[in-house]
């Protein structure tokens, strides 16, 4: 049975977008992609990340997201 979930409230949406925007960064590291719109450029300027690399960027998002939310992201 497929569930369908809502997320409408700007709290659960900003989290959403922090969790894709890690997800991104996670792939474009582990497979070397790239993508068409820089997740890196993004999350500099989304998130302040003061990283220069994916790497550093994924290290630190998932650091900010801990400190954020209080729990950890796990990977896919």
């Amino acid at each position: 049975m497929n569930e369908t979930v809502v997320i409408d409230t700007p709290e659960g949406i900003a989290r959403y977008q922090m969790m894709v925007a890690i997800t991104r960064l996670h792939i474009e590291v582990k497979t070397g992609m790239g993508s068409r719109a820089s997740t890196l450029a993004f999350v500099k300027q989304a998130y302040g990340c003061p990283k220069g690399t994916k790497k550093g960027a994924l290290e630190w998002m998932l650091n900010h997201y801990k400190a954020t939310y209080g729990e950890t992201f796990t990977l896919p």
